[in-house]
């Protein structure tokens, strides 16, 4: 009976993409409630208190709900909600199910972040949000020479906020631990599901739009790199910008075309439109900041 609760719970959280409860955490909380039944084994006693125990456990993990301390960054439309937090920033909504458009241009940044409910009773994602020289100022006190290296990770296709934002939390606590790079979230309005590629491609426009209008800003970072997974590299793309310096561009399984490189591909296309997609490539090789002609 205990494997048929475990593997029910596991089920509930892969097919429910609102939970914040995951199956690291399930094994996690497997270790107390494996040595109990080795003891009520041994003792030949019943295994029911095992059982309420391990349930009692997941509760408290499942009920404590989300909550992502760090700093984000997100083009996704955030709500606001008329309250402030105990700082004084404003408090705003926000949720995957959001739809994007391809004429966003706007980024927001956001701290704090933790799952409630809204007015209708829907679970949302609540957050402070927060001026560019607030965020600066995060990024440069988590440095230890006050001059914060943030590396921006834009998220690829079908990845919902909730995900994303576990997946840099446990990034942080296990390979960026060093304070070398603080991680930032990148969130951009994704539908998810396999069916919606197509729909998700139509926004990384306006992801990519509303990540440039954050160019001057982030040019105040002496020093910041950008990884884009999958899909995002679309919404690099559409950021491209030659005068938009990064240390650092990671594309990772990127989803763009294959000879976006390509001197061939490059000067293809109408040559008087600055703007085209065939020079978007280019644009990302130019920038990498550079030191005597040379990305660093």
């Amino acid at each position: 009976s205990l494997l048929a609760w475990i593997a029910f719970w596991i089920a509930i959280i892969q097919f429910n993409p609102q939970s914040s409860l995951s199956c690291s955490d399930i094994f996690h909380l497997l270790i107390p409630t494996a040595t109990v039944v080795t003891y009520n084994m041994k003792t030949k006693s019943t295994s029911s208190i095992t059982l309420v125990i391990f349930l009692l456990q997941v509760w408290s993990v499942a009920s404590a709900g989300y909550f992502y301390k760090g700093l984000a960054l997100t083009s996704i439309d955030v709500i606001k909600t008329g309250e402030k937090s105990e700082g004084g920033n404003p408090l705003v909504h926000f949720d995957g199910t959001i739809k994007g458009r391809a004429d966003d241009k706007d980024a927001t940044f956001l701290k704090n972040i933790k799952e409630v409910k809204d007015a209708t009773g829907k679970k949302v994602l609540e957050a402070e949000k927060l001026t560019v020289a607030q965020a600066k100022a995060i990024i440069n006190q988590a440095s230890s020479d006050g001059t914060g290296k943030p590396l921006f990770c834009i998220h690829g296709f079908s990845v919902q906020p909730r995900g994303h934002l576990k997946a840099i939390k446990e990034a942080t606590v296990n390979r960026f631990n060093q304070g070398k790079f603080m991680p930032i979230p990148v969130m951009w309005p994704s539908e998810g599901g396999t069916t919606n590629y197509w729909g998700d491609r139509e926004t990384t426009p306006g992801a990519g739009n509303g990540l440039k209008s954050l160019k001057k800003a982030l040019d105040s970072f002496p020093s910041k790199s950008l990884l884009a997974h999958s899909m995002g590299n679309r919404v690099l793309r559409y950021a491209a910008d030659a005068k938009f310096k990064f240390d650092n561009i990671f594309m990772v399984a990127a989803d763009v075309q294959h000879n976006i490189f390509n001197k061939d591909y490059i000067n293809s296309g109408k040559t008087t439109d600055n703007e085209r997609r065939e020079l978007q490539g280019m644009k990302i090789c130019h920038m990498l900041t550079r030191t005597n002609g040379k990305p660093k």
